[in-house]
């Protein structure tokens, strides 16, 4: 192990006494099924454990001292090296996960050089390193996005860490165009449990595709907590479920394998049964569009709420239906299962006849967009409060009259 550089020897107090260790937590990819990077975490150690002391505190001493800097560095090359050192699988060879004390950016540090240097005497090259940089501790927003612009446009990685924990800034994500988007563990913890984190966690992903960036879940503890993200459309993961973090000669490649594979199978069954989940459910949609399809289409207009009241009645799963003709106006009542839960919120109330749905993408899309049926997202409904989808289709009746059948449906979310 190098020694700490010479100015760190005179640290006063417990810095001066510790020893530092790096020890490695592999990054997972199911998809792969392989092992695709590793972060490397500093590990104080010291000859008397009573004064031993923590990472957060390892940083403390040392900002509190002047030397945050000088630790920084010293301990990013330090990973380099033995990750150098370091007998890694091939095929994909993993990629170095360094921290970056992204305070110092505050500090005017950025395009100092140093990091490309450290990584040139450590003989590795630019892509095989991931700058991790934690958003929320940096206040001046252009110099962090100088920082990362400076890196990648010489090949670096660049990840945004503990993202969805603390003052974590979401727009920055659109504004830096990471690579990889690190979820923290306090959104990932119970997530199988949780219908909001598992909405947010969905969100996260969503903004990841549409800005080109992959969504790493950080802390995985459990198998449904690696399951659930998996099926939200995780691309990565780290945690104990799969490694903990090891010195490089205790490091486990192969004994890491088998979890891999089983979670990378479970990953692929659930997603087959997903899709024969929706295929179920639009077959079933289907169905029940085309009975009271069929009903309105032979019924008169005065019966129209009659049949209505009877689908929602025979329905458990329909909420609402309601009946809007070709301007888009509701030309029924409002029928609401009675069985169905509803909001006691003056903001929620069934749309009474006569209400203009013209603006809803479940009518425009149908008359303007020449649709014979539309299905929504999940939305909050202001008919029950509750979580629903709302399914329309086209009745055309032998007079030439066109009208809209909407059907809100019950979410199968954690509701409201």
């Amino acid at each position: 192990m190098h020694p700490m550089p010479e100015k760190s020897i005179a640290l006063p107090g417990l810095l001066a006494e510790q020893t530092i260790q790096i020890h490695f937590q592999p990054i997972i990819s199911l998809k792969q099924k392989a092992i695709v990077g590793l972060e490397a975490l500093a590990r104080p150690q010291a000859s008397d454990p009573a004064k031993k002391i923590s990472v957060p505190e390892l940083f403390l001493l040392a900002h509190a001292h002047g030397w945050l800097l000088v630790l920084d560095r010293y301990l990013r090359s330090l990973a380099m090296e033995r990750y150098h050192d370091m007998a890694l699988p091939q095929d994909p060879r993993p990629l170095l996960f360094i921290n970056f004390e992204s305070s110092l950016i505050d500090e005017g540090v950025q395009g100092s050089g140093h990091i490309q240097q450290a990584v040139k005497e450590a003989g590795l090259e630019p892509g095989d390193i991931v700058i991790e940089v934690n958003e929320s501790r940096v206040h001046d927003l252009q110099a962090l996005r100088r920082f990362v612009d400076y890196y990648r446009d010489r090949g670096f990685l660049i990840a945004l860490d503990d993202l969805g924990a603390g003052h974590s800034n979401l727009p920055r994500v659109a504004d830096l165009k990471p690579h990889i988007v690190k979820v923290d563990r306090s959104l990932i913890q119970n997530i199988d449990q949780d219908y909001h984190k598992q909405e947010t966690f969905k969100t996260l992903v969503s903004l990841g595709a549409r800005t080109g960036c992959m969504v790493l879940a950080e802390g995985v503890e459990t198998q449904a907590e690696v399951d659930c993200c998996a099926s939200l459309g995780a691309s990565l993961f780290q945690g104990f479920y799969f490694a903990k973090p090891m010195a490089p000669d205790k490091l486990d490649f192969q004994g890491i394998q088998p979890g891999l594979a089983a979670a990378s199978r479970r990953q692929r069954y659930t997603a087959v049964q997903t899709i024969h989940e929706r295929r179920l459910e639009a077959h079933r949609l289907r169905r029940l569009s085309d009975a009271a399809k069929h009903l309105l289409m032979q019924a008169d207009p005065t019966g129209f709420d009659m049949v209505l009241s009877r689908l929602v009645r025979n329905d458990f799963n329909v909420e609402c239906a309601y009946l809007l003709d070709k301007d888009g106006l509701q030309v029924s009542m409002t029928h609401t299962n009675p069985n169905a839960p509803t909001s006691r919120n003056r903001l929620f109330a069934p749309a009474p006849k006569g209400t203009d749905h013209s603006a809803k993408e479940y009518f425009f899309s149908l008359l303007d967009a020449g649709l014979e049926r539309y299905t929504t997202e999940a939305y909050l409904s202001l008919a029950t409060g509750n979580q629903c989808r709302t399914v329309s289709c086209l009745v055309p009746r032998n007079d030439g009259s066109k009208y809209v059948l909407c059907m809100d449906l019950r979410s199968n979310t954690g509701g409201h």
